[in-house]
């Protein structure tokens, strides 16, 4: 996405993923990336500042990915929100009721393949998540009041 450094934050238990993902991620787009290493902290940096899209693990001690957004969500956060995890997508505990609030890329394989695929997705996830704002606050404009619309 051209202008300014999308701004990812990265939610892993494990060191070495936190630096993978960091260098790796960078020399396939634009990315700020900000690493939490558990659940609890990614909440406390998200109350702190911005961020355009999470990517998180799913498999963590304490609170897990599918916890961590649905913490997210219960606090009124629609940002885009992708599982890098090793877990297969079939042993994700994922609400079939909400199929678009996260997507998924699997850990395994060629760095480059990996990374491609997620840079891929995070793009498309935000340049979504932006029409959508953007949608929804033109409706809020026109009509005065908000409208419902996916997320």
């Amino acid at each position: 996405m051209p202008g300014k450094k999308l701004r990812v934050l990265h939610v892993d238990d494990q060191r070495q993923w936190r630096s993978i993902v960091s260098d790796y991620l960078v020399l396939f787009g634009d990315y700020e990336i900000i690493s939490a290493e558990s659940g609890e902290e990614a909440l406390n940096l998200l109350s702190a500042t911005s961020f355009d899209i999470i990517v998180s693990d799913f498999r963590m001690p304490e609170m897990d990915g599918t916890r961590l957004l649905q913490y997210i969500r219960e606090r009124g956060e629609s940002l885009p929100f992708i599982f890098l995890t090793g877990t297969r997508y079939e042993d994700l505990d994922l609400d079939p009721e909400k199929p678009g609030d996260s997507l998924y890329v699997n850990k395994s394989g060629a760095p480059s393949q990996v990374f491609s695929v997620l840079s891929q997705k995070i793009c498309q996830a935000v340049a979504r998540h932006k029409t959508v704002q953007a949608l929804k606050k033109h409706q809020i404009e026109e009509s005065g009041h908000s409208p419902v619309l996916p997320v």
